[in-house]
């Protein structure tokens, strides 16, 4: 009989300990850190971030298409895999009396996304909180000229995405300001300007934030450090 206990207890935590290592414990773990936020609009409440702009949509098209995931990341490993969330590069910087929201990515970062581009390897840093580090037209000069903002830089030149044109009249607003020119008369008579493309894609990093409701914001002693 006691070996018939042993066995039906054996069996019963076979199925048991998964179950609640898997579902119940990750389920309610994630239930717990989301906080719910009210659509100043329609009063609904919602527990997901709200929709993506159109911006957006558009812009994930190009970062596909021009192969991005291949080198970037848009994801912060958890916890239990190794602490991510302190690095500069992944998060925000701020100070003990602001501290920033930087966390690890959950499931609902990719609400109403079509494709969830988590990325193949970190050649390039991760980009999920990009639009944090830079303004827009850091990231265009960085795009057209990589080795320009970082020499160390292994990322390829996007120059395909901006347009070199004559000046006629006054120069565009969206031209880029800090351009290598290799002829001084190319420089006083031309400007490199971005594509459609180009904006889409800025557009779309300059999205990419983890400012939605969801987990605590954390002031880590790294970020403590740096203040000091």
């Amino acid at each position: 009989m006691t070996s018939f206990r042993k066995f039906i207890f054996g069996i019963g935590a076979c199925f048991f300990l998964p179950w609640l290592c898997l579902i119940i414990i990750p389920n309610a773990k994630m239930n717990a850190d989301i906080e719910v936020w009210t659509d100043a609009d329609t009063g609904q409440v919602n527990n997901y971030p709200a929709g993506k702009p159109n911006i957006f949509r558009q812009g994930q098209i190009v970062y596909a298409q021009e192969g991005c995931a291949s080198c970037h990341t848009q994801m912060i490993r958890p916890t239990y895999m190794g602490w991510e969330s302190w690095r500069p590069d992944f998060g925000k910087e701020g100070t003990i009396e602001e501290p920033v929201r930087t966390r690890e990515t959950r499931i609902g970062d990719y609400d109403g996304e079509r494709f969830a581009y988590l990325g193949n390897q970190r050649v390039g840093p991760d980009l999920s909180n990009a639009g944090y580090r830079h303004d827009e037209s850091w990231h265009h000069e960085h795009l057209y000229s990589p080795q320009s903002k970082r020499d160390f830089s292994l990322m390829p030149s996007f120059r395909h995405l901006y347009e070199k044109r004559k000046i006629r009249g006054q120069k565009s607003d969206l031209a880029l300001t800090d351009v290598q020119w290799n002829d001084e008369e190319d420089a006083e008579n031309y400007e490199i300007v971005p594509t459609e493309r180009a904006r889409a894609l800025v557009g779309y990093i300059m999205t990419l934030k983890k400012d939605d409701p969801f987990g605590p914001v954390i002031a880590t002693e790294n970020q403590e450090a740096d203040v000091k």
